[in-house]
């Protein structure tokens, strides 16, 4: 969902001016909103993770087929052992795609070198690790922190080793060449002593000293990332979706600083599902895609529905607009045109539905009725495909999508009924 929305009366006519309290509410909000999503750092995250999403939809695809919805299809896959390859080098390594990720996007906003941001940066992730004997008796970096539980470590190595390498450059500290030597090798030289600063610190600290910061850091937040699995914690993000969509802006800009919990759950529940086990969180951005907001935020492929219902024209007309990128979870037309932005009659719906639907999914998730997801799955697909697929092909899944479907549909129908009534007094409907 992307855009931002602009207020309208009760009949869909445009208003005139929004009335003032209505008004410094909105821009407050805006504003917030709009400093909270230019945070450099935040900024620097939210790339790094969606930049790491064409490797984890990869990776699910290997991930799926190493355990196929139908055990039968294996006799015509390629080996276990081929697909677990796979599915390793993309997923099992996430945390090196997103360090780099991360190190490109806030070198380009600190106007650092890009591609000594981005090699430090791995070089200090690397440097963190605590190694271990391999399967041959030699050293080995671990699996594990290089994959989701690493995430965090490697976001913090790429914004410390963008600022310092952007606080040399500002500073004109290092090794300068002249003489028309190329840009590449004065860039080079110029890296060096903050590359070296840098690893060399890190270095000792691990190495030398022994403090797991790799470790040290992850536990910092992993109790972000079991709290997000609370029914509290994802009502929260409901409400704060639909209350900043209300107000016109975008819920999912201002809520990067959640997508690295999310994409730190989605990695554990796929390194739990690749051993055999069940996943074990909830809070996951797919979660939230399927069961919760079906057809965009607000649940509002309901509301697509029974728009096709309405008395009113202009209703009627939106819904026939609307339906169809409603159902690959595209909603503008429907948030903007009925409109739902500032509209005290939708608004309840547009509130309640996702979180009537957060509470049945969470609870079915919770009590083990339904697998919690672990497939990254591209997310403009139909909510009953999406849902089956994210959860490695449980039909449970669907059966729950469609229970939620029904139950957005039971709490959008009043309040649609109301503003259908309210046009089709000024339309004189027949």
């Amino acid at each position: 969902m992307q855009g931002a929305g602009t207020g309208t009366e009760l009949t869909g006519a445009p208003l005139a001016a929004n009335p003032p309290a209505e008004s410094s509410l909105r821009h407050r909000a805006q504003r917030a909103g709009a400093a909270i999503a230019r945070q450099p750092h935040l900024m620097a995250i939210r790339d790094g993770v969606v930049g790491v999403i064409p490797i984890i939809l990869v990776g699910s695809a290997f991930l799926l087929l190493w355990y196929p919805p139908w055990p039968g299809l294996s006799a015509y896959l390629p080996p276990a052992a081929a697909l677990r390859a796979g599915y390793l080098a993309c997923a099992g390594l996430i945390s090196i795609y997103a360090c780099v990720a991360t190190a490109l996007s806030l070198a380009r906003r600190r106007e650092a070198d890009p591609a000594a941001s981005a090699t430090v940066a791995l070089a200090v992730f690397l440097v963190a690790q605590q190694s271990t004997t391999g399967a041959g008796g030699g050293p080995a970096l671990s699996f594990a922190t290089l994959g989701a539980a690493g995430l965090f470590p490697s976001f913090a190595a790429a914004i410390l080793s963008v600022e310092v390498i952007a606080l040399f450059a500002r500073r004109k500290w290092g090794i300068r060449l002249g003489g028309g030597a190329p840009d590449v090798v004065v860039r080079s030289f110029a890296a060096l002593i903050p590359s070296a600063l840098l690893i060399g610190t890190i270095w000792a600290v691990v190495h030398v000293f022994g403090v797991d910061l790799v470790s040290g850091i992850t536990a910092i937040f992993r109790p972000l990332v079991r709290g997000g699995d609370s029914l509290a914690a994802v009502i929260i993000v409901v409400l704060i979706d639909s209350a900043l969509w209300l107000v016109g802006v975008h819920g999912l800009a201002v809520l990067a600083a959640v997508r690295p919990l999310w994409l730190s759950a989605l990695a554990e529940n796929m390194a739990a599902a690749s051993s055999g086990m069940h996943p074990p969180h909830v809070f996951t951005q797919e979660f939230f895609i399927w069961f919760t907001w079906q057809g965009g935020s607000g649940a509002t492929l309901a509301l697509g529905i029974l728009l096709l219902f309405a008395r009113s024209k202009q209703l009627k007309l939106i819904g026939r607009a609307g339906l169809v990128p409603a159902i690959f979870n595209i909603n503008e037309p429907l948030v903007f045109g009925t409109p739902v932005v500032l509209n005290p009659i939708l608004a309840p719906g547009f509130i309640l539905a996702p979180i009537a639907c957060v509470v049945v999914s969470w609870f079915a998730m919770h009590l083990g009725f339904v697998r919690p997801p672990y497939i990254e799955v591209v997310w403009t697909l139909p909510a009953p495909a999406g849902a089956w697929l994210s959860t490695g092909g449980d039909p449970k899944a669907v059966a729950l999508q469609l229970i939620n479907l029904l139950l957005a549909l039971l709490i959008w129908w009043p309040f649609v009924r109301r503003y259908d009534r309210s046009l089709c007094t000024s339309e004189h409907c027949k």
